[in-house]
């Protein structure tokens, strides 16, 4: 689970652009298929990736486009999953783009929304079983209620901590210790009292509440997350919920007090210079961050956990939900077009494809024979050994870990940033006034979206 050396060095981020520059043309022009030279028929692809990461994928692109004579694939990036959703939603089929990226976090949005074309209705109609041995908890990430594919995973990840092994050591824990988010914090206050890091813990954004909210076993919203009827309210005010997020929002407020948690949620790369130096004990962030670190050796062991629950009545244990950015076909009416989309996310999913993408990024691969391939688990031990047991913890389906049904996954992360940025700004600050003023921010963001029904 640990390594010696870690290999560092920030390269370019994939961060999101505030415009819509490299979504489209840039002049109105229909996004669908066409005909390219040799006949081919062209596909778009919608990429969240940008710089390095987006130079890496355009490797396999370039891949499909050599060895296929029917299609030919362009990458365009611009914009995070949610801005394409945003406006995948308010336009027509002949703005779509061939295919798209999105989050495995709002599936049931994908599983409902118009501009989508349901990976099942393709693997019904194909012979090939490609998915075979496709492990389960990453199938049911990406597929509906009713048992349905949706869309399929670029690459697998769990969000959770980078752990310093040694500082952890020296402050008097070992990883078992970290069965909760309450024991965590213990861990980075010891080690920030002990002067053994500048900080204990480096936190990220608001999405690290919904995680562990999650892993506690309390609903977002009511109707058991919406899963059993409409959601109507969310219930951060209400009951076990408020429980959990008052003892959360408590832990951070001693932690932002106290100086062991850095003051700073402009995301997560801001944690990957604290971390890679040694300054702090925890760095939140997600396992796929392995691909950040090139070139700088430190002289450290390390390991990655997913996160945990608030405390140790926590619900769901010993486990981690895989997450990570997935392909969409997107629904254009073109018949011949989303055939292309389909045959690039088989292409996508060839073990060799799985093994290329995921030595790069720190992504876990999704199918046995990937998993279980020499290449594999050879690059694996040498580079990223938590890996091994976070494959693990992937292994275990766990059908109550489910997200949401809702489409308000950005808005919650909001209301989320808010009571995190409340309790840094003011840890005196009142935490039940700081929940509800978030609280009811969402509340109505629902009554508009029920009116919308």
């Amino acid at each position: 689970m640990m390594r010696k050396k870690l290999l560092a060095g920030i390269l370019a981020l994939v961060l999101a652009c505030s415009g819509l520059i490299g979504c489209g043309s840039g002049s109105g022009d229909e996004q669908g298929s066409g005909e390219g030279s040799g006949g081919k028929t062209e596909l778009v692809l919608w990429s969240t990736y940008q710089t390095a990461s987006a130079v890496k994928l355009d490797e396999i692109i370039a891949k499909f486009n050599a060895e296929n004579g029917t299609y030919t694939i362009t990458q365009e990036s611009g914009l995070n999953a949610s801005g394409f959703r945003q406006k995948l939603a308010t336009s027509t089929q002949e703005y779509y783009p061939s295919l798209f990226m999105g989050e495995s976090s709002a599936i049931y949005e994908y599983a409902e929304a118009a501009y989508v074309k349901p990976l099942q209705e393709y693997l019904d109609n194909d012979s090939e079983n490609w998915l075979d041995g496709m492990l389960e908890s990453v199938k049911a990430a990406y597929t509906d209620t009713e048992g349905n594919m949706v869309g399929l995973p670029v690459g697998v990840s769990a969000k959770g901590w980078m752990v310093n092994v040694d500082v952890l050591t020296q402050a008097g824990y070992t990883l078992d210790d970290l069965t909760s988010f309450e024991k965590v914090a213990a861990a980075a206050t010891a080690a920030h009292d002990k002067g053994l890091t500048e900080y204990g813990y480096v936190p990220s954004t608001g999405i690290e509440i919904t995680e562990m909210l999650h892993y506690q076993g309390v609903d977002t919203y009511d109707n058991d997350n919406g899963h059993s009827g409409d959601v109507t309210k969310c219930l951060y005010t209400e009951g076990e919920t408020n429980d959990a997020l008052k003892k959360l929002a408590g832990i951070y407020a001693e932690l932002f007090e106290s100086g062991v948690a850095m003051k700073d949620l402009t995301g997560v790369a801001k944690g990957a210079s604290p971390f890679i130096s040694g300054r702090t004990l925890f760095w939140s962030c997600t396992s796929s961050y392995v691909y950040e670190f090139e070139d700088v050796t430190v002289d450290f062991e390390w390991a990655f956990i997913p996160y945990k629950g608030v405390d140790d009545t926590a619900a769901h244990q010993g486990v981690a939900m895989p997450e990570g950015t997935g392909v969409f076909i997107a629904n254009t009416g073109d018949e011949t077009e989303m055939q292309g989309a389909y045959e690039f996310m088989k292409f996508l999913a060839k073990p060799e494809n799985q093994i290329f993408w995921s030595t790069y990024r720190g992504y876990t691969p999704y199918t046995q024979e990937a998993l279980t391939s020499e290449e594999w688990t050879t690059w694996r031990d040498a580079n990223f050994p938590s890996e091994a047991k976070l494959e693990e913890m992937f292994s275990v389906v766990n059908e109550d870990m489910k997200f949401p049904k809702a489409s308000l996954t950005n808005k919650l992360e909001d209301v989320n940033n808010a009571i995190l940025d409340g309790v840094m700004t003011n840890p005196d600050a009142n935490i039940d006034e700081v929940i509800s003023t978030a609280t009811d921010d969402l509340n109505n963001s629902i009554k508009i979206l029920q009116m919308r029904k």
